[in-house]
């Protein structure tokens, strides 16, 4: 009995960095610059939800990183695709997406608005948004965690990816 609760009191004693994303809740966004993340720019391949995925970025240009991600659907198509950008938002930075059907149609069209991630926080290779955070495991390499929630269930999801040299076919 003393071993469980002390197991309960260990897991419930866990840090909140623990955690791989944070919620900016009625906080301030940290003071942050586009250029922190110039290190972006490039195409990127990996893996996430069981499914091959690619992520381009562009170098910064007028104060915003612009990038597109695509996932596969495991039978030689697209799942969905996603336009993106790193904007200025008060001082400090934002994470904007729209999502798209395979045949272009916006899943947020009904209301003409991306998803907005302010940033929440930022910890040496880390970039907390609130509900995604992007980890720079190496100058080649970074693991994107995006809050996910479907059916009442919310998980954290990773997204793998490499750097890799975009190579016309």
């Amino acid at each position: 009995m003393i071993r469980t609760l002390a197991a309960i009191g260990l897991a419930m004693a866990v840090p909140a960095t623990a955690q791989h994303t944070r919620s900016l809740g009625t906080g301030t966004s940290p003071p942050a610059s586009i250029d922190q993340l110039a290190w972006l720019a490039g195409s990127w391949v990996g893996t996430g939800m069981g499914s091959d995925v690619t992520e381009t970025y562009s170098a910064p240009l007028g104060g915003r990183i612009t990038g597109h991600f695509a996932m596969a659907d495991g039978k030689g198509g697209v799942s969905f695709t996603e336009l993106v950008d790193y904007v200025p938002l008060r001082g400090s930075l934002a994470y904007r997406v729209r999502h798209f059907s395979p045949d272009m149609t916006g899943w947020e069209d009904g209301t003409g608005k991306p998803v907005i991630f302010p940033l929440v926080a930022v910890e040496k290779d880390r970039w907390f948004f609130d509900g995604m955070t992007i980890e720079r495991t190496s100058p080649s390499a970074l693991t994107m965690w995006v809050r996910i929630t479907e059916k009442g269930t919310t998980n954290e999801v990773p997204f793998r990816l490499v750097r890799t040299r975009s190579v016309a076919r």
